[in-house]
């Protein structure tokens, strides 16, 4: 096999987790992601260290929201259990927050981009180009715009 000692450990942990929540790691590898819940290894393997009874708690939470916890939200679970602290209000608390992957982000086509940069401006790195391009936006939202609103605008960018 071409894993490491630290993987096999992984896949050894995964033992120690109830029949429930192991069929939601195997979900990731048998069906579609976008389909069937499911569980990555490494959330997997930090609520393997819970108590069967803790585990269960998860895995209702887990069934309630649809929604399985990222690799961060179940570091912040097992620390929970281990200060006696991890309840059903707790792990909805935790669910409600966003996962850092969930964050919606805005994306543009570069070769769009780079046809209408200066070609100096194209050899920059791309922080520079983001100020840039926001400069640029500003300059061209003072014609369509009052002067508060400028205000406002350039204190959320800067």
């Amino acid at each position: 096999m071409n894993d490491s000692a630290r993987q096999i450990h992984r896949y050894i942990n995964l033992t120690n987790l109830i029949p429930e929540l192991l069929k939601l790691v195997d979900n990731t590898i048998d069906h579609d992601k976008r389909i069937v819940l499911s569980m990555g290894l490494l959330p997997a393997v930090e609520l393997s260290f819970l108590s069967k009874e803790e585990q269960m708690l998860v895995y209702s939470s887990i069934t309630y929201n649809d929604s399985t916890p990222s690799h961060a939200q179940t570091i912040k679970i097992r620390k929970l259990a281990k200060e006696k602290k991890l309840d059903f209000n707790t792990l909805e608390k935790l669910f409600d927050e966003k996962k850092e992957n969930q964050n919606e982000q805005i994306a543009f086509n570069k070769s769009k981009l780079e046809n209408v940069l200066p070609y100096e401006i194209k050899k920059r790195d791309k922080r520079y180009i983001e100020q840039y391009i926001i400069k640029a936006i500003i300059e061209y939202n003072k014609q369509n715009i009052t002067e508060e609103d400028n205000i406002i605008v350039q204190d959320l960018i800067f």
